[in-house]
């Protein structure tokens, strides 16, 4: 029984391909994002924040427990789809105004922000399936959790400042990409899914 648990809880974990594409979207938009920032930091996967998003999935709620800043989510009634969930979140773009710092009345722009939070630099994400949903009227859904670090949505702040690409990159990273990316890579090794072939 031990067993058919343990595969059972893999079968609901985020493949290597799944954390990849994640982290691959996010530094897309991030490198993107218009107009230019001077200093967006190029994420890295942090397998401490997915144990944490994994945990917040299993729990199978649309609430965020008064954890609102640092974290991301997603619920869809059919197969999940990770690049499509973070361009959903990408996609509150045009509902925020970065010069006002403020969001369209009526409209839900912290997924945004957060996904382009200059000085966020650490991501970990992860999924569930779920029989319901709390908060939502989905039943045998999905749900995906993305933890940041450092959290993003500080109150009365932008998500980042606006100028030429790598400006203002923090001391110890270079540019790549329209992003500062710590000098030598991450450090240390993450995992196989965030090496180049």
């Amino acid at each position: 029984i031990l067993l058919m648990l343990s595969v059972l809880e893999l079968s609901w974990s985020l493949s290597d391909e799944e954390k990849k594409i994640i982290l691959d979207e996010h530094n897309k938009y991030r490198s993107e994002v218009d107009p230019p920032a001077r200093a967006m930091m190029k994420m890295t996967w942090d397998p401490d924040l997915e144990v944490n998003a994994q945990a917040f999935a299993k729990q199978c709620t649309w609430s965020r427990n008064g954890e609102r800043r640092g974290k991301n989510f997603f619920a869809t009634a059919s197969n999940l789809d990770v690049k499509l969930a973070i361009e959903q979140w990408n996609g509150e773009r045009k509902f925020y105004n970065l010069t006002d710092g403020e969001c369209t009345t009526g409209q839900t722009c912290d997924n945004y922000t957060q996904v382009v939070w200059a000085e966020t630099a650490r991501i970990g994400c992860g999924k569930s399936s779920c029989e319901k949903i709390g908060g939502i009227k989905t039943e045998n859904g999905h749900v995906l959790v993305c933890s940041y670090f450092p959290l993003g949505n500080k109150e009365n702040s932008v998500p980042y400042w606006e100028g030429t690409s790598c400006a203002k990159c923090p001391k110890g990273t270079v540019c790549a990409n329209n992003l500062c990316e710590v000098e030598g890579g991450t450090g240390e090794p993450l995992s196989s899914f965030t090496k180049e072939d």
